[in-house]
């Protein structure tokens, strides 16, 4: 029966998350282009904590979810030979995040298939926390991640990136804020069919500082989570969960 729930939730969880515009990539990029097209896509398509902060809870700690992220791409359509595209990209993933031990939890992400936005992404990323306060409801958590995407089979990015988080938790209600350095290396195609100004394959790599705040509500064993992370853009994303 639990087994049974959970693929409910997340059938109807992909039908609500599910994109529904393809973006297109400009071409002609050259090297300021390809810098500020990784800040966009590299650092926006990277790791999300999108829940609650505080340790699972050992080794009967379970958590999967869906998510649904937003890169705002109107900067982007402005590179190179630019395109017509507005708004944001949008895209979900499919999360699951186990607890190892009382303190320790790790997660993985991937995109799933049939999705309309081209675009496969996956990573993992390991929470530790250190601190819990005895007298408020207070906690902190070092969190390591690592992750790829690749976007249209032309930007190929990797991102690798470590953040503190302080968590306040009321009731069913956890606030985070945290702070941290994202690393993302971008491979942009070249040829006939590429994005690059001088049609070769070139990489570019960036290291920038991050910032994020978010809201995880529970709801008996679901949750809601809302995130912003900050980069040089703003970056949104939202995510329905279950934890058993």
């Amino acid at each position: 029966m639990k087994f049974l729930r959970l693929i409910v939730f997340l059938a109807f969880s992909i039908s609500v998350f599910s994109a529904q515009a393809n973006t297109a990539l400009p071409k002609n990029l050259n090297k300021e282009d390809r810098i500020r097209a990784l800040q966009i896509l590299g650092l926006g398509s990277a790791s999300k904590i999108l829940d609650n902060p505080y340790p699972l809870g050992g080794y009967s700690g379970v958590e999967i979810g869906v998510s649904s992220e937003f890169i705002p791409v109107e900067d982007l359509a402005s590179l190179g030979s630019k395109t017509t595209d507005k708004g944001e990209y949008n895209y979900y993933t499919l999360t699951l995040g186990k607890g190892l031990y009382y303190n320790i939890d790790t997660h993985v992400y991937f995109t799933p298939f049939g999705q309309n936005e081209d675009i496969q992404s996956y990573g993992a990323q390991v929470r530790w926390g250190f601190y819990e306060a005895h007298f408020f409801p207070l906690t902190l958590t070092a969190m390591i991640y690592g992750g790829g995407a690749n976007f249209s089979n032309l930007i190929n990015v990797s991102t690798l990136g470590g953040d503190v988080i302080a968590t306040v938790a009321m009731d069913n209600v956890a606030i985070y804020v945290g702070a941290g350095q994202v690393r993302a290396i971008g491979r942009f195609i070249g040829g006939a069919d590429g994005i690059t100004d001088n049609q070769t394959t070139v990489e570019e790599d960036i290291l920038e500082g991050h910032s994020v705040f978010g809201i995880n509500v529970d709801i008996a064993k679901m949750f809601i989570a809302l995130q912003i992370d900050r980069y040089n853009d703003s970056i949104y994303s939202g995510k329905l969960g279950f934890r058993f």
